[in-house]
Order: structure tokens, then sequence, then C-alpha cells
């Protein structure tokens, strides 16, 4: 939801962009700080707690950007919805990794599914409520209220703990190769992504749209998304994670240099999209097949790649504000091809391995 609201934030706070890319910036610092001791954090609190205190701890940010006319505080609201954030989804990932196994990859892509539904939810109310005596704020505050009722329905619910014996491929001393690979993999897609999401409607404002119309036009970006990971966890079934990751970073590069290039609102939002198709995969995919090739530590693995990608997050949108107010949205936004193609070039090392990544279930996901 930040990258919708960041356009009035911008006009009401008389900020520049590298002022307003500090919301990234405190989102994305509380992240690392939660990342790098994510294991401790889940073995002393447990699951439970981490999923649940996670979410309240998002929804409590949502309400001070929400809340606050000044920037410090909105930028402590994004700080605080980063930290809970980074622990409920470490939690989630590992979880989910220890109930599916080999079959992971799919059930990720799934939980990314019913995010990305949310973020078009959210970005389509920014843009509804704009012009409403409920301003754009109204639609912070009505997750945080969705959330309380989440609670009470499923708080005895029991996250799944690791059961999984020791693996030679990931001992207490260090974690494989494989895994860094692809750790290098989902941290500049998790630039990529957040750079769309983060300056995308900004962007679009930049090719003619309104800032009311650019933040619903975003929207294209989260429905491609939901596109993408329904189609990828289908593929997911079948297909190896390599032979996903290659194909997602094609299209996203293929609709990135449309939507960079074009400059006319239409075929900017076109691009947007195409890139969103690509983009939805990277992150899941290369998670599932990370987590896998470190398991059985899946608390470490996912607090690592929880460090890489709130790094990307603080730095990517970062360095693309900073560019753009040197240079414009328009020409900062070429910040973004060389992390798609070292990406690209990555995966290719990982699919042309002697040591690939577990292949996905060829059955349906264990229940």
């Amino acid at each position: 939801m930040l990258g919708p609201v960041i356009p009035f934030l911008r006009a009401e706070q008389k900020t520049s962009f590298t002022a307003a890319s500090f919301h990234f910036s405190g989102f994305a610092l509380g992240g690392i700080l939660v990342a790098l001791a994510g294991e401790r954090l889940a073995g002393r609190f447990g699951r439970r707690a981490s999923v649940w205190g996670g979410g309240a701890g998002m929804g409590a940010g949502a309400v001070l950007i929400a809340s606050s006319p000044i920037l410090a505080g909105t930028v402590a609201g994004a700080f605080v919805m980063g930290s809970a954030g980074a622990l409920m989804l470490i939690t989630i990932q590992a979880s989910l990794t220890d109930h599916h196994g080999t079959a992971s990859s799919a059930a990720i892509l799934e939980s990314n599914i019913a995010a990305s539904t949310c973020a078009i939810a959210s970005s389509i109310a920014v843009g509804a409520l704009a012009g409403t005596a409920l301003g754009w704020r109204g639609a912070l505050v009505a997750p945080a209220c969705a959330y309380v009722a989440l609670t009470l329905f499923f708080r005895l619910e029991r996250p799944q703990s690791a059961l999984r014996p020791p693996s030679a491929r990931a001992t207490a001393t260090g974690l494989p190769r494989m895994f860094w690979a692809l750790w290098v993999v989902t941290t500049l897609g998790v630039g990529v992504e957040w750079s769309l999401a983060y300056w995308g409607a900004d962007m679009l404002v930049a090719s003619g749209l309104a800032p009311s119309a650019a933040a619903t036009g975003l929207s294209a970006l989260f429905a491609a998304m939901v596109i993408g990971r329904v189609s990828g966890s289908r593929l997911a079934r079948h297909l190896g994670e390599p032979t996903l990751l290659l194909g997602a970073l094609g299209t996203a590069l293929a609709g990135f240099l449309v939507f960079w290039l074009s400059g006319i609102p239409l075929w900017t939002v076109l691009g947007l999209f195409v890139a969103g198709l690509g983009v939805a995969n990277i992150y899941p995919v290369a998670v599932a097949a990370a987590t896998l090739a470190a398991a059985p530590r899946t608390e470490a693995a996912t607090s690592r790649l929880g460090v890489g990608a709130g790094a990307a997050v603080l730095l990517a949108p970062l360095t693309l504000g900073r560019l753009a107010d040197g240079f414009g949205i328009a020409t900062a936004y070429g910040f973004v091809l060389p992390l798609l193609l070292i990406a690209l070039a990555t995966t290719a090392v990982v699919a042309l391995s002697d040591n690939p990544v577990p292949e996905a279930a060829p059955s349906s996901l264990r229940h």
C-alpha cells in the first residue's frame, strides 16, 4: 500500500523523491533488523506468536502512517510495518516449507496469490477513496480492522513446526552454495518488484496520467501478479524451479522494457502489466528453491533471505528515488535493467549446475 500512497504523502508533505523514499528505507531497515535475528526470535517466542504479533504490528504501523501529519511519523509507521511484517513473513515461509516439502514452490506461490489479491484491493482503495470524505487514509485503516477479525477467527491455528531430520545439504556450520546463488536471485528480484511497486505510480504520472488515475493504474501490476502466480502455482507442479525462474525473468524483462521506454500512458500500463506477470514468480519460486536447498534449516534460510530482501527494499527504491531527483523518474528507471540481467544470468548458472534444486513434487500439495 505504500506505493500508491506515496504521491499523496509527497503532495501533502511537499517532499522530494529522495525524502519520500525514506518511507521505503524505514520499511526495509525494520525488515533487515528483524531478519538478522529471525531464527532466534522464532525459536524464543514460537511461530504462533510470531505470526499474530507480526500482523498486529503491521496494522499498528499502518494506523500510524494514516494518523501522522509529519514525515518523521509516517516514516516511523513504515519502520514498524517493516519490522513486524518481516517477522510474520519469515515464519510463514518456514512453516509452508516444513509442511509441504518439495511441493513448497506451489504452496508459497499460492500464499503470494492471496497477498497480490490484497495488493490489488489496496491500490484500488487508495485511488477510489482519495476523492471521498474518508480520503486515502481510510484505505490504510481498513486492513488493520480486518486483521482484528482474522485474529479472532484463526487465533487457535497452530503453524507447522520443522519435523524433518537434518540433511547433509545444510548443516549447522553453514548453508550450501546453491542457496546463496538463489539468495542473489531473490534479492535482485525483490529490488525489481519493489522498484515497480513503489515508484510505478510516479512513472505513470510522468507518462501523462493524473495522480488518482496513476494510483488506480498501479493495480495493473498487482492484477498481473495474481494472474502470474495462479499460472505459476500450476506450472510449479510440473516444472523445476530454475525453468520457472528463467521464464519469469524473461517475461519481466520484456514487460519492463515497454514500461520504461514507451512514454505513452496505455503502453506504459501494458508494459507494467507484462512485467508484473514475470515479477510475480521471481520471489516466491526463488524463496521456495533456496529454502529447499537449505533444508532442514528453514528458519535460518528464510531469515537470511529476509536480510537480502530487506536490503533490496532499502537500497533499490532509495537509489531510484535519488536518481529521479537528478534525472527524472523515466531516466532513473534504467537502474532496474541491470538487476534483471544479473538475476537472469545467475539463474542460468543455477539451471546448468551439477547440483540442481530438488524437483517439485508431481502430485498435489499435501494438506
